[in-house]
């Protein structure tokens, strides 16, 4: 993004990148001066670049920045949905920030400095760079207990934080998560039990055992997939006894499959799936 003042014009170099459909534009700005100046330009303009019919498309835009100083991290992910709200996490964003860094300077293993804390990546990078598959460990997964938002038709939701909230049911054999979370995450999303928002998982468990899985994704609303949903619906399963520890679950999502591992010793949840890196491109627009 170019400098200027509010109001002017700004020209704003990306890539558009996808982890199973959820889409962003990636902003390199590590050898940026002022960066940290022009998030929030960045964020009031997020609403107009990513508007699918005005501007460019994406579920958010991923900053990639200098580390803080002193932590031994390649890089941080700063993550802007599409709204202007910054989350803490975005599993499927890292995968991608994670890709484009592999490409970009040769490492197959490296930290991120996120909002939520260091996350290790292992990338494997397919034969034409556009495509990788990432493995990251994603942290600990907290138990926040049960909620009954009122929204929730009575349904007990399981509160779980990797970093950021989630609030997750599980459906019956025979119901469909997918208009459930269309139907109750609006709502749920901004119930008073949850006063810092919360993404919203509607989960079946399926006769193989894998997990289908729908998300409400807080400032986003309905998405392709959402990695943190994928490692909290994974813990809420294997808490409530509904799947195993210590081995990989296939979590099913619109936008494809995630792999998720969540240990029996409590220690670091281990998310793998794809990244694509699709395009290059420059969009001028003018902020407010």
């Amino acid at each position: 993004m170019s400098a200027g003042t509010i109001g002017g014009p700004m020209r704003l170099d990306f890539t558009k990148v996808e982890g199973l459909g959820n889409d962003f534009l990636l902003v390199d700005w590590r050898a940026r001066a002022g960066w940290a100046r022009d998030l929030a330009a960045l964020q009031a303009a997020a609403p107009a670049i990513c508007d699918r019919r005005r501007g460019v498309g994406g579920d958010g835009i991923l900053v990639v920045a200098p580390p803080p100083e002193g932590v031994d991290a390649v890089a941080s992910m700063i993550v802007i949905n599409h709204d202007g709200s910054r989350p803490e996490m975005c599993g499927n964003g890292l995968r991608c920030v994670a890709h484009f860094l592999a490409v970009d300077t040769g490492a197959t293993t490296m930290t991120v400095a996120t909002d939520a804390g260091l996350r290790p990546c292992t990338i494997t990078l397919d034969e034409d760079r556009r495509r990788a598959r990432v493995a990251i460990e994603m942290g600990i997964a907290r138990d926040l207990g049960p909620r009954e938002p009122a929204a929730g038709e009575g349904r007990r939701f399981q509160a779980i934080s990797v970093g950021n909230p989630h609030a997750i049911a599980f459906v019956g054999a025979a119901e469909d998560p997918e208009a459930l979370a269309r139907a109750l995450g609006p709502a749920i999303e901004v119930d008073p039990l949850f006063p810092d928002r919360t993404n919203v998982e509607l989960a079946r468990i399926e006769g193989d055992g894998s997990i289908t899985l729908w998300v409400w994704e807080r400032g986003c609303g309905i998405t392709e997939a959402c990695g943190t949903g994928a490692c909290a619906t994974a813990a809420a399963a294997v808490l409530g006894g509904l799947a195993q520890a210590g081995e990989p679950l296939r979590v099913r999502l619109p936008g494809g499959d995630l792999a998720i591992r969540v240990p029996a010793d409590g220690a670091s949840i281990v998310m793998e799936g794809p990244a694509t890196l699709v395009f290059h491109g420059e969009i001028e627009l003018r902020a407010g």
